[in-house]
């Protein structure tokens, strides 16, 4: 299956923290857990997904407890 093997070298690529593949609203779906550190490196995962696979692709931030503990304080010094 060439869409297998292109999807391993895409992850071996990407080097993700973690990957799950499931199903979702009737359609193959994969979640890929990577650290963009720059906006501008967004291309760079998303339109090899585009182009291999014509998949739709989200890019959804999210941040560990650290970066949690380290935002709330400025986030909190705002309100009141």
């Amino acid at each position: 299956m060439a869409a297998w093997g292109s999807s391993s070298n895409t992850l071996s690529e990407l080097k993700p923290e973690a990957a799950y593949f499931t199903a979702e609203k009737g359609q193959r779906t994969a979640y890929l857990f990577v650290d963009i550190k720059d906006s501008s490196d967004m291309p760079h995962f998303g339109e090899r997904f585009f182009l291999a696979f014509n998949a739709a692709v989200d890019f959804v931030p999210v941040m560990n407890a650290e970066e949690l503990r380290k935002g709330l304080p400025k986030a909190l010094a705002g309100i009141g």
